[in-house]
């Protein structure tokens, strides 16, 4: 379980205390029912010992499990670790403290990433860099990288003829289309092309697959006697750095293949946040203020909260957070102050 460990890694022991850490972990952590929402109101005192001791759960946590995760191939650094947990709220903070193990701990982070994720829903953190799964698509202009009538002529009869898809050796130029790569890089996992048969002396059909593969028995493109034909297709290409791409089988035609883009592997990059506050809210005399979070822009997710109210105020104090913000508590019945909530906004962009 992820607990205050002792410097030995084999002896564990809890500092916080027992009471409310049951829903707490009702709260966030997976796999366990989600509470109702009146469950929201009160914040156990469980979460507010661990916000309150924040930085020392989250090197705990860091020192515990930085290294391991660091190693695996979820591309995620010590650091990036660091700050998603500095940025969670308390009860995914809670759940990482005590999730148990290492696929635990990413489980809980992915769990904070996506927000309000069912607790019924299997979330798990997935391997970026991934070869055949997913794939990052990137459009390119439109290029030729293979025209038959310029090189190779029309298909024979059941012929079947193998081609690259990006520059290996300095042109394309053998293969009747661009002398250029096209801008499409080194090895990507398939492309996106779209094939025309012209000149077709009879009805009859076009299959593309990667090289070095069995040709599926699906067709491509049909053609008949006389049309000029086109399709798009999706092809994966052979892998890695084979002595073709992939392969075209056809009958009497020629053959025009335009490639429009590729896919290739995720690329992980460092985690972006950022901090959106809300303007200063003035909390009134013997007043209960809700001052509400404020939302992320676009492309990131809430990981994390903040709630601050003006010091000096005796009667001031931060009652309580919840999903919808922080709930503070005035008690002075002479003297106003203000409180803001802020909002830790993270994303990671990857390619």
């Amino acid at each position: 379980m992820f607990t205050f460990a002792d410097a030995v890694r084999g002896t564990r022991r809890p500092l916080m205390v027992a009471v409310g850490l049951a829903a707490a972990l009702t709260l966030s952590s997976p796999g366990f029912a989600q509470a109702p929402a009146v469950a929201l109101r009160t914040v156990p005192n469980a979460l507010l010992s661990i916000d309150q001791n924040r930085s020392t759960v989250v090197e705990r946590i860091v020192g515990e499990w930085g290294g391991e995760l660091g190693a695996t191939n979820a591309g995620i650094t010590v650091e990036q670790l660091r700050t998603m947990l500095l940025g969670m709220r308390a009860d995914h903070l809670l759940a990482a403290s005590v999730a148990g193990s290492l696929e635990g701990l990413r489980k809980v982070v992915a769990s904070s990433l996506v927000g309000s994720a069912p607790a019924h829903a299997k979330v798990s953190t997935k391997a970026l860099g991934d070869a055949a799964d997913d794939l990052v698509y990137t459009p390119v202009v439109p290029c030729r990288i293979v025209d038959s009538r310029n090189v190779g002529g029309v298909f024979g009869t059941g012929e079947t003829r193998n081609y690259h898809a990006y520059l290996t050796s300095g042109t394309f130029a053998p293969q009747g289309g661009a002398a250029s790569n096209c801008a499409i890089p080194a090895n990507p996992a398939a492309v996106a092309l779209n094939l025309t048969v012209v000149s077709a002396g009879a009805n009859n059909f076009l299959t593309a697959w990667p090289f070095n593969t069995t040709r599926p028995l699906a067709s491509t493109l049909n053609y008949a006697a006389g049309q000029v034909v086109a399709n798009g297709a999706l092809i994966p290409l052979c892998q890695p750095s084979c002595a073709a791409d992939f392969s075209v089988f056809a009958s009497g035609v020629d053959l025009i293949v335009d490639i429009v883009g590729y896919f290739a592997m995720p690329i992980a990059t460092a985690l972006q946040c950022t901090q959106v506050a809300t303007a200063p809210t003035t909390i009134a005399v013997s007043a209960d203020t809700l001052v509400g979070l404020p939302s992320c822009t676009a492309g990131y997710t809430r990981t994390g909260s903040n709630c601050a109210g003006t010091a000096g105020v005796p009667g001031g104090y931060l009652l309580e957070t919840n999903a919808a913000g922080c709930l503070f508590r005035n008690l002075s019945s002479v003297t106003t102050y203000t409180a803001t909530a802020t909002s830790t906004c993270c994303r990671i962009p990857g390619r």
